[in-house]
């Protein structure tokens, strides 16, 4: 058979409407001719937000008798800000030296759950002081923590983000101790116990790339074969509370330019991420460095709230707006080819092109679905395919190429198609605030979360390759 080829640019307009800018003959209604479609994309510089990536917003409770709950307007209002996650740290001073209450877990549960119907999820941390001088909690005190703590992650695991280590000394920094926490076995007990407790499709963020070798024995980054494999080396990221504020950031680094290159290596597989300081010893951050640290890096997210002093800097030096844009991924569709008319039992291909501007990639499973729409009915189609846009790497083209069968019993008529890459939690699936925007012109529809490929297919009596897969659209 023969194949022909229409190619669209799909331009956009001052009142959001698209139109072919110029269109090739085309000639599929030839005898054996199977007709395909190409499409070109216009990139947005638009800031808007997206799930697990940004800029996150500080907030912190004292469980126990006066918690500071989270407050679903308050959260929603962040959304118009951009922002998708914010940073979590929950004080446990009231149980250095008991169980937690059924209180203090219950206080838990309603914040995530407010945090659920806000939109939002948390990059997530505990800990029994917030001084140098103040004491943390004895290690068998942590592990029953740590226990009780377990079906609190299995019901919200959906709107956690990361867990951060946490619960050793200061801040949860593990860096000062009280109970002589400080030690590599009990930091690698405690970090057994956190992977052991977390579900293991969520991963965890260590405060030092040191602290990630040492518990591991091994100085090799994590490979691309080991990646999303739910193992110790596939679960454990990194963030870094002194981002670019000395020469070290704090001690955050013993040998420098070694652990750059580790987090550089296997940062596009984990989450990488944290606040900057009051700069010592060093001038603060300027945009070039700062741009050029976080992709280099790997960074996903970033403290809006600290350290005020870096933060206004960039936005005087004007790399503010980008920075917003770039932190964690960006998806631009470039081009795409398409089957445009198929009979039933027929083959849609299509070949999608896409580029990540972002600094990073996505850390937590995703779903990658096709719909179809048809425009008469509005009725739906969907296809998930085997696709993971955790390995749409920064900087680097991806091509999409699938191959989708056609009911034997889909009614004739012409389809919208849609892309949709849905959070494939059960209760976030559907919800358009987990879903990922493209950074394309006019493609994004919020109230589904579907990106619209601007193509239509029509399905009829037409010249088709017979399907001989096994995905093929649902009803939905």
């Amino acid at each position: 058979m023969k194949i022909y080829f229409k190619r669209l640019i799909v331009c956009a307009w001052a009142i959001f409407s698209l139109v072919a800018c110029g269109s090739s003959e085309n000639n599929s209604d030839e005898p054996g001719v199977i007709s395909q479609s190409e499409v070109s994309y216009i990139a947005s510089t638009a800031k808007f937000p997206n799930p697990e990536r940004g800029f996150y917003k500080y907030t912190q409770s004292e469980l126990g008798s006066n918690p500071t709950m989270l407050g679903e307007l308050t959260l929603k209002s962040y959304r118009t800000q951009n922002i998708s996650l914010i940073y979590r740290i929950y004080y446990l001073r009231s149980f250095r030296d008991k169980a937690l209450s059924p209180e203090a877990l219950n206080q838990i549960d309603t914040d995530m759950a407010t945090l659920r119907k806000s939109g939002l999820k948390c990059v997530l941390r505990f800990a029994y002081s917030g001084q140098e001088t103040e004491p943390d909690a004895p290690l068998d005190i942590i592990l029953k923590h740590l226990d009780q703590l377990k079906p609190v992650f299995e019901k919200n695991a959906d709107v956690i983000a990361v867990l951060q280590a946490g619960f050793i000394g200061a801040w949860g920094e593990w860096y000062y101790s009280s109970n002589n926490l400080k030690t590599s076995g009990i930091r690698a007990t405690i970090l057994n116990k956190m992977l052991e407790v977390l579900p293991a499709r969520r991963m965890i963020q260590l405060r030092t790339p040191a602290y990630k070798t040492e518990y591991l024995q091994r100085t090799t980054a994590l490979a691309k074969s080991e990646a999303f494999t739910e193992t110790k080396v596939a679960r454990i990221g990194h963030h870094n509370d002194c981002f670019l504020a000395s020469k070290t950031d704090y001690g955050t680094y013993v040998n420098i330019d070694a652990e750059k290159n580790y987090i550089n290596s296997e940062g596009v597989y984990l989450p990488v991420g944290g606040e900057t300081c009051p700069p010592d010893g060093v001038d603060p951050a300027d945009c070039a460095k700062a741009e050029s640290e976080m992709r280099r890096l790997r960074w996903s997210f970033l403290n809006q709230d600290y350290y005020e002093g870096v933060i206004k800097n960039w936005i005087t030096q004007g790399c503010m707006d980008n920075i917003i844009r770039e932190l964690g991924y960006r998806f631009v569709l470039h081009s795409g080819s398409f089957t445009d008319k198929i009979a039933p039992e027929g083959t849609l291909t299509i070949q999608l092109k896409v580029n990540n501007v972002g600094y990073a990639c996505p850390y937590n499973p995703r779903k990658v679905e096709f719909i179809l729409k048809n425009t008469q009915t509005a009725q739906l189609y969907v296809a998930a395919v085997e696709e993971d846009p955790r390995f749409w790497r920064p900087l680097t083209e991806t091509v999409i190429s699938k191959n989708i069968g056609i009911p034997k019993d889909m009614p004739s008529g012409t389809y919208d198609l849609l892309l949709n890459l849905p959070d494939p939690e059960p209760q976030l699936y559907g919800n358009p605030d987990y879903s990922i925007q493209l950074a394309n012109e006019n493609v994004w529809n919020k109230e589904t979360g579907y990106n619209n490929l601007f193509q239509q297919i029509t399905i009829g009596n037409f010249p088709s390759e017979v399907y001989k897969g096994d995905v093929y659209f649902n009803k939905k």
